[in-house]
């Protein structure tokens, strides 16, 4: 299976951290977040992996020779002087998947804990079965239509539009997780250059000309984490999942942690809340409040207080820190 992570944004609503750091390399519980969307592949075999960059590029080629993703080989498409969107940017990769009835494209800064682990699988031979142009891995969400556009289906859920706006016909909206799985038909409506997207201008145009768009719903955790405030609340759940009992979101990121962790983790109780430390991190005498992560070579000095704080790989907060909120990369 080829596989192409859209890793191309600039992360605006994550501001100012990803003026340091390109988001799939923000670490999320030690983890960067490019790691937690690979870990939703499950044990799914790549062949060829696809990342397209064009905020911070060397940052996002130096993220993932350092990940171990375990695909046969890793290509970059690097977009220069204008970014082309999901649909703009599969165009740019297309050579790398022509010839494939089945490829997934996917957002390389999702946290999904799916019930299933082998839930990806099961989507793939499903689409294959069906002879979908695509097939859209989504989920119910209570903020459909308000917060987030919805997938619009009918009755046996394929796809008849998206957005806010409910589409006539449709029966149900569904939340897309950022996962799909195409065939190479859909290189038959992208443009040969420019920005696009992939659903409302690639598959909105197939949709009208009969061809099959499936949503594929199924049962997950799924966090946004686009601005600080989602982050750091989705890193707090975690932690608890984390330190709880065995549930399907505890075993999905332990796995996740096994698998992407650069080394092993030590999980603790703070003033509140829970810490998940690297163990080559150092931690001076401070006093941890609340949601506490730091990354490998993290060192926190003597003196600091901390609440709700993720301090990433090899980052130093320096002696007498008062913090609340925030993030050291």
């Amino acid at each position: 299976m080829n596989v192409m992570l859209l890793a191309a944004g600039e992360g605006t609503r994550l501001r100012p951290y990803t003026l340091t750091l390109p988001k799939p390399a923000i670490p999320f519980v030690t983890v960067p977040l490019a790691g937690h969307s690979l870990s939703f592949l499950g044990n799914l075999a790549i062949n060829k992996l696809v990342v397209n960059t064009y905020h911070l590029p060397g940052e996002i080629h130096h993220l993932f020779h350092s990940l171990r993703h375990h695909a046969k080989s890793l290509h970059f498409s690097d977009e220069v002087g204008q970014i082309l969107g999901s649909g703009g940017g599969l165009g740019k990769a297309r050579d790398h998947f022509m010839g494939d009835d089945s490829f997934v494209m996917m957002n390389a800064d999702e946290i999904i804990l799916p019930k299933e682990a082998d839930i990806m699988k099961k989507a793939i031979t499903h689409h294959r079965h069906q002879r979908n142009i695509a097939t859209l891995m989504v989920m119910d969400h209570p903020d459909v239509g308000t917060k987030f556009g919805g997938v619009w289906t009918d009755a046996h859920n394929r796809v008849l539009g998206f957005g806010k706006t409910p589409v006539a016909g449709a029966v149900k909206a569904w939340h897309f997780v950022g996962v799909q799985i195409l065939a190479d038909r859909v290189f038959d409506f992208i443009p040969a250059q420019g920005e696009s997207n992939i659903l409302y201008d690639a598959l909105t145009a197939a949709i009208k000309k009969g061809l099959s768009v499936e949503a594929y719903p199924f049962e997950c955790t799924w966090f946004e984490t686009g601005n600080p405030t989602d982050f750091l609340e989705a890193s707090e759940k975690c932690l608890h999942y984390l330190a709880g009992p065995v549930t399907y979101q505890k075993t999905t990121l332990e796995g996740t942690l096994k698998r992407y962790s650069k080394e092993e983790t030590i999980l603790a109780s703070t003033d509140g809340g829970f810490s998940l430390i690297s163990k080559s991190a150092f931690l001076g005498h401070s006093r941890i409040h609340g949601t506490f992560c730091a990354g490998p070579g993290a060192i926190v000095e003597n003196g600091c207080e901390l609440t709700n704080v993720i301090v990433g790989a090899n980052a130093r907060v320096p002696a007498g820190t008062q913090a609340k909120d925030t993030l050291f990369l």
